[in-house]
Parts: C-alpha cells; structure tokens; sequence
C-alpha cells in the first residue's frame, strides 16, 4: 500500500520574509523557514523565532515631558561628553542614553528673530560646536551653532558669521562630517559646505541641474556621495534619482559612477566599503527597494512594502542595515556571512509616524507621533505585538495529523498561541498554545487537528505573552497525509 503521509519542517535559519510576500495575501513562494507575514519578530539569532522588541521612552521623551515635536534627525555618533543632540519643529534637543535633558537651557527653541516656522532638519558635531539645520517661514533656511561648553545658542550664525555667510534654500538639509573636517550638506539643487579651519561657508559650492534636490549625502573614500531626485515629487508622481559623486572641490561632479534610476531615492548608507541606497518602483507591487551601488548601476538586494528611510532614517543595529519604514523599522543582513541575508521587521514605533532613528548608544532611539502626540523611546524589553505567519503550503487534500512545536525553557510569562488559516483563508482553526503555566516542565507540545485541508498555513501570535520573559520557538514539525476526495 502507498505510503500517503507528508512532513513539512520549519526549523533555523529562520530568514525573514519570504521573497515577493507583498504580492499575494497568502504568499506560498519562498523557503519554510521564511514568513508570509510578520510583525516585531527579531531574526538577528537565526536559530530561533522569537519575539522582537519593544519600545519604551526615555526619560522626558513624550510631549508631558519635553518633546513636542517630531524629532527628525539624531547625531548618530556621541559628543565627547556623551551625549547627543536631536531636532525637530523648533527644537533642539539634548538627548543622554536614557533621558532627555530637561534644564534651562534645554530644549533649546530655535528663533531666528525676524521669521517664524523654525523647522528642524539636521544636526552635526565638530570639537566644541554643534551645528543645526533648519527651514523657516521665509522660504528659505539657516544654520544654528551650539557651543557645548557654555550652553550658548547663535540661531542665524549661518547667514550672518561664517567668511561668505549666506541664508540655505526652503528644501531637506541632510549633512554629514567628512574625514577632512569638513561638513557637507544639502541645499536643494545645491550641494554647501563649511570648513571650520577657515571659518568658511558656501551654501552653493557644488551646482547640479535646475529642478534637483539633494536629499541625502554622505562622505567616504574621499568624495561626497550624493543621492538626488528630479523632480523631488512625492506619491504616485514619476521621477527619476540619480547618485553624483563629488570630490568636495571641483565644481563639476565626477564623470563616474553617476548611476540613475526610473524611481525616486530615498536614503544612502556607506557600511564596509558599500554604498547601499533606498529607492522605490511605482510599476512594482512592493513600492520600495533597498540596494547597493555596483558601478553605474544599482544592484537590487530586496524589495519590500512600506516606504522609502530618509537621510535621519536609517544605521545599524545587530551587524544588518537597519531604517525605518512607516512605523516598521526593518533589518537586512545576517550574523555570518555563511547564513544568506534576510529580511525582517524587529520593532513598530508606538505612534504611526516613525521620525529619526539612530544608535549612538548602541541601543537604538527611535521617534515618532501622531497628531499632536510626540514620543522619543528606545528598544526595550519583548514586544506583545509579535507575530509570525508562514508562508502557505499547498498539500493537496490532506488530512493534518499532527503539529509538534519545540521550544527553548519557558519563564513566568512566556506565552504563544498558535492557529491553522486554511483553503485560502476561508476557515481557522485554534489549535491552542504554549505558556509558562502549563508547559513549562517540556520542550516541546504536539497538536493534533485532525483537520481535512487543501492548503494551510500557520499563525503564531505573542499577544497574550510577555514583555520581559520571550518564548522563542526551535522548530515546528507538521505531520498529515493525503486523503481521497469524494
């Protein structure tokens, strides 16, 4: 007699999301290993699905503290007394691992006297000075300088100190600090720069075409890498990016690399010699792609759903790329270059809109807000939120026998549930869970359906677990067999 039966393991390297996942409700493309769907699932231990992060605030970090407004964009790398600074709306901020500073001189309200709307865009730190970037009413910009040691603020220093003083243009001011000193920046079709040996500034030093604008830039092997877009449009409007290298002296960019791109490009991050860059597709069912620059083309590493990390969006946490998409922030990458690169969604801002993210402590801080509400937290604890859906399998009709879950030791608290969707999503079927209570003299805990299908695929959910205590799953085995159908 025919042997009828059929196994599936979902077992390490657990890998993320499977390729295409934002085609297809119920996606059945991709590895066993690889989700369909997740939310807050951290992958970076591949050899176990456990639950992601959870946030909490620092320390003043709500509007009942003293962050009220989006922060946009965090000094990724600390000051010399350990500290960083955010802006966002009129404000800088004074930002320490846990708290943010609430004193006399900060926050700090951004006033450039003769306008109003002040609205953050950048910061950037050289020696005893902390540079801010800002929009205003006027149409136009400017650049604040903090000395540190005296808590003293000059809100127009740009337009009105520097040798060749001059006001920035209305539009994003990403900058960054090169190896030479000096800091390069953004200025709408315009890359500027200011050189702290001279006391020199010149906010239109390089040209490019009318109609660009700059949207990120960064410094590596000696020239300014610039990531651009004509028009800069937003939503369903066409445009195309282009990627200019500059040797921060000659008025032309370099004749190469110049790839471009049918699309419009998001952020740029230098990691190893890499230059990795965010762009979108509107033709493509995901929307957003992240790849690397390979010549004068853009090799694509991963498409996904979501939208595109601006200059203040985007690091690296746990050895992967890190940025935030919407709320989400995602991971690329892998622990050992042995294992391929996945990709996964380890945390969700509390509040829709997800503002800076940086890592100048080594644990991530992440703002965010939602009308009127402002949060700045970092990663904290284990997220309820938890969720991972496999990818569905089509078993022909088949009679579902048994589901084994293995797992690692159980603390107070620990809890997952587990659920069969299946024919497309039609039915559900609660096969139960694993907690503490219960479960925790074992390592592993079988279900047995009994349930007649054509397809399934299986939902695992921490809502009802633990924020301190994680239950972290080794491998699912399911176990059925085929069954005539009448």
């Amino acid at each position: 007699m025919a042997d009828n039966s059929w196994k599936i393991e979902i077992k390490a390297p657990f890998n993320g999301y499977a390729p295409g996942y934002y085609a297809n409700t119920y996606p059945s493309y991709g590895a066993k290993n690889q989700a369909g769907e997740m939310t807050d699932i951290d992958c970076t231990d591949p050899t176990k699905l456990t639950q992601g992060l959870g946030v909490a605030n620092l320390t003043n970090g709500t509007e009942a503290g003293v962050v009220t407004t989006l922060i946009k964009h965090i000094l990724d790398i600390p000051t010399s007394d350990g500290v960083t600074f955010g802006i966002g709306g009129a404000k800088l901020y004074k930002i320490g691992s846990a708290a943010v500073t609430s004193d006399a001189n900060f926050p700090h309200t951004i006033d450039k006297g003769t306008v109003t709307g002040e609205d953050g865009e950048s910061v950037v730190s050289v020696g005893d000075y902390v540079y801010y970037l800002f929009n205003h009413s006027g149409s136009a910009g400017d650049i604040g300088r903090l000395t540190i040691s005296t808590n003293t603020f000059d809100d127009d220093w740009g337009s009105t100190v520097p040798t060749g003083s001059s006001a920035l243009a209305n539009a994003p001011h990403p900058c960054v600090l090169g190896n030479d000193g000096v800091i390069y920046f953004g200025n709408g079709q315009y890359v500027g720069y200011y050189d702290p040996l001279t006391n020199t500034i010149d906010t239109q030093n390089l040209t490019l075409p009318s109609g660009t604008k700059v949207v990120d830039v960064k410094y590596f092997n000696s020239r300014v890498w610039i990531a651009a877009n004509f028009p800069n449009t937003s939503g369903s409007n066409k445009s195309f990016g282009v990627v200019y290298v500059w040797n921060g002296v000659s008025a032309q960019w370099d004749d190469a690399p110049n790839p471009r791109i049918q699309g419009r490009l998001g952020a740029i991050y230098e990691d190893n010699g890499i230059i990795y860059i965010w762009y979108d597709d509107l033709s493509h069912p995901g929307g957003c792609k992240l790849g690397y620059l390979n010549g004068n083309s853009i090799k694509e590493l991963r498409a996904y759903s979501g939208s595109l990390p601006n200059f203040g969006q985007v690091g690296k946490y746990k050895g992967q790329i890190a940025w935030l998409s919407g709320a989400k922030l995602m991971l690329f990458g892998n622990i050992d270059e042995s294992i391929p690169a996945g990709l996964s969604s380890i945390a969700t801002t509390t509040r829709a809109n997800g503002g800076a993210f940086a890592v100048p402590f080594g644990t991530p801080l992440i703002a965010s807000y939602a009308t009127s509400n402002f949060n700045l937290q970092k990663l904290s604890g284990y997220s309820v939120s938890a969720a991972w859906k496999t990818i569905m399998f089509d078993v022909g009709h088949s009679m579902i026998d048994k589901v084994r879950v293995f797992y690692e030791t159980l603390s107070s608290g620990a809890r997952c549930d587990f659920t069969l969707r299946y024919n497309r999503g039609a039915s559900t079927l609660s096969l139960g869970d694993v907690r503490y209570a219960n479960d925790s003299g074992q390592t592993y805990k079988v279900f047995t359906p009994n349930q007649e299908l054509d397809d399934f695929r299986l939902e695992l959910s921490w809502a009802s677990g633990s924020t301190s205590n994680p239950l972290s799953i080794r491998k699912i085995e399911i176990e059925g067999h085929a069954t005539p159908k009448l």
